[in-house]
């Protein structure tokens, strides 16, 4: 799908049909706030249109901080054969002493662009989804008009059908880890894994060796 930037509505009125407004009613749930568009730079920002129109863009700004950057698998448990790790040490000498990077923080400024975008979401709601697609046009960073392009609610027949797809999908997979819960439990599994887990690991390091060289040959006598 490629990258998005998502934009926050924070007070600009779009039109709603009324079939939403009574399903909202009914449902006791707010108006969709949150927008996902790819008619901007999409690098993931987030945008914030207030209740005036203007359109804020978020940055991250130094705070003139140092702080501590994580460590890489930090938190995370290690689950890799003995040998596998002493591999990794000798040939990557991992250094432990904890490295200090500028520290940011985000805040939101005016923007200042002009563009007719497509702002997009969808939303489960009273479990059934809801999809809104609106058309802003932007002048100077100011919203100046804005339409409803696409409005739908699921049927609540699809909604059913759906919700049993995904019900059996979510017992499937809790199946296979609940077995391979099992499995790692067993008296043997340590021993298993210390043996089995360096064979794969260093055959397919090995594979990747050989195949590369062939490559490198063939492109060496490649022409003649």
């Amino acid at each position: 799908m490629g990258l998005f930037d998502t934009v926050v509505i924070e007070g600009l009125k779009l039109k709603q049909p009324p079939e939403l407004k009574k399903y909202l009613k009914d449902n006791n749930a707010p108006f969709p706030s949150e927008y996902q568009t790819k008619d901007l730079d999409p690098f993931l920002t987030t945008y914030k249109i207030k209740e005036n129109g203007q359109v804020y863009k978020q940055e991250r700004k130094p705070t003139g901080k140092k702080v501590a950057r994580d460590l890489p698998l930090k938190g995370f448990k290690d689950n890799r054969s003995f040998i596998e790790r002493l591999y990794w040490n000798y040939k990557f000498k991992e250094d432990k002493t904890p490295k200090l990077v500028d520290e940011y923080k985000s805040i939101f400024v005016k923007d200042k662009f002009t563009n007719t975008i497509s702002i997009f979401s969808l939303e489960e709601i009273g479990g059934r989804y809801v999809t809104l697609d609106y058309s802003l046009k932007i002048v100077d960073g100011i919203v100046k008009s804005h339409s409803l392009i696409q409005f739908e609610l699921e049927s609540v027949k699809e909604a059913e059908a759906r919700h049993v797809e995904n019900k059996a999908f979510k017992d499937k997979m809790d199946l296979r880890f609940a077995e391979r819960n099992k499995f790692t439990s067993k008296w043997y599994y340590p021993i298993l894994k210390e043996i089995y887990n360096p064979i794969v690991f260093f055959g397919k390091r090995a594979t990747q060796f050989i195949c590369n060289k062939i490559v490198t040959w063939t492109y060496r006598w490649n022409g003649i």
